[in-house]
């Protein structure tokens, strides 16, 4: 398949046509708005490429600062700490909150930037059935040695087939131990909450034991990832975590785009709005058709048929109709795979009901 040759968005040109794409992760269209573009632009023109060493040094500049003063308004934290990918948000955490915990526990179907998480911090790991808290209390319960801390960590929203970890079973099982959660929570900031703010908000959770890290690819329509709360965490990444000390910041222009998409989200909540009701809109479409999907607010619906040749004759069907879905192979995906359905706040409802007939033409 040939390559994204415009900004994504409700429609994407992918290989010289024009599609309707509901098969990435830009979930509010900012990745092509026009503020956004002309931040970055104007950074570029300012500052260059990037500061060429580590914050360590003289890697700060004014834009770097401005995305975690966005992300401390935005998420109503105390501090951020913003740096040069999402993979390593959970790394970056996880290492950071070090010093708080003896044993990791971890969702068998987490991420590979998780796991990446989990061993960087050089402590027993022990995996626990996906999205199963009674599996995850037997496994503290057999593993945990007296006195031993244990922190937990998995998505906040699942990405193949969006489904929301049951957090606040989890935080329950966790208090007698005093446990700590950490949530990868790529899918959910900005979506999720009547803020945005994520899983936690969604289930009105707030802990100085709960924490999470995301990203800024997705929904903010910028690049990088982050960690948020309270000074004392921030400070210690700032201090100790090579992840973020030792490495070249994000190109200051992609930054300067950052701030601007986390100023857009967090200016206008309608969007959000927007979103809500384009993903309910084809949640009880995909439902008449015969697609089973929960009822949450996650822009994400997936389904899995009877072989990978099904599904690839679909997605192929549907490119040659003008619109794109994906077919993944991916992390908690069956062998054969799934196909997958991500909505934007910027598809309209024309968008969605041919979307709707075409694939009723097709499963």
């Amino acid at each position: 398949m040939n390559g994204m040759e415009s900004a994504p968005g409700a429609e994407t040109t992918i290989g010289g046509k024009r599609y309707l794409y509901f098969a990435g992760t830009g979930y509010f269209g900012l990745h092509g708005h026009p503020e956004v573009i002309r931040a970055g632009v104007e950074a570029f023109q300012k500052y260059g490429t990037h500061s060429a060493t580590s914050r360590a040094g003289f890697g700060n500049n004014p834009v770097l600062l401005e995305v975690e003063e966005r992300l401390k308004d935005f998420f109503g934290e105390d501090d951020a700490a913003y740096f040069g990918s999402g993979y390593l948000s959970s790394l970056v955490l996880a290492q950071g909150l070090a010093d708080q915990y003896d044993v990791i526990f971890v969702d068998e179907s987490a991420h590979f930037c998780i796991n990446d998480a989990a061993r960087s911090a050089g402590k027993p790991i022990f995996r626990f059935r996906h999205r199963n808290p009674e599996d995850l209390k037997k496994k503290l319960s057999a593993k945990l040695k007296a006195r031993q801390r244990p922190f937990l960590l998995t998505d906040g929203i699942f990405p193949t087939f969006g489904r929301i970890a049951p957090v606040p079973d989890y935080a329950e099982i966790l208090e007698p131990y005093n446990g700590l959660i950490g949530l990868d929570d790529a899918h959910g900031a900005g979506v999720l909450g009547p803020n945005g703010r994520g899983t936690y908000e969604y289930f009105k959770m707030k802990s100085d034991r709960l924490h999470f890290a995301g990203t800024l690819s997705k929904a903010f329509g910028g690049y990088g990832g982050f960690v948020v709360g309270r000074k004392k965490l921030i400070e210690r990444i700032r201090k100790t975590v090579g992840a973020f000390i030792g490495s070249t910041p994000t190109p200051t222009p992609i930054a300067a785009a950052t701030a601007k998409g986390i100023e857009i989200l967090m200016s206008r909540p309608e969007m959000r709005e927007r979103l809500r009701r384009n993903v309910a809109l084809v949640k009880a479409g995909m439902k008449k058709l015969g697609v089973e999907t929960d009822e949450t607010p996650v822009p994400i619906v997936a389904w899995s048929l009877k072989s990978a040749e099904k599904m690839k004759k679909i997605q192929k069907t549907l490119m040659s109709r003008g619109i794109a879905i994906a077919y993944l192979r991916y992390i908690g995906a069956p062998p054969d795979g799934v196909l997958r359905l991500t909505i934007f706040s910027t598809h309209q409802t024309e968008h969605i009901r041919r979307l709707l007939e075409e694939l009723g033409k097709t499963l």
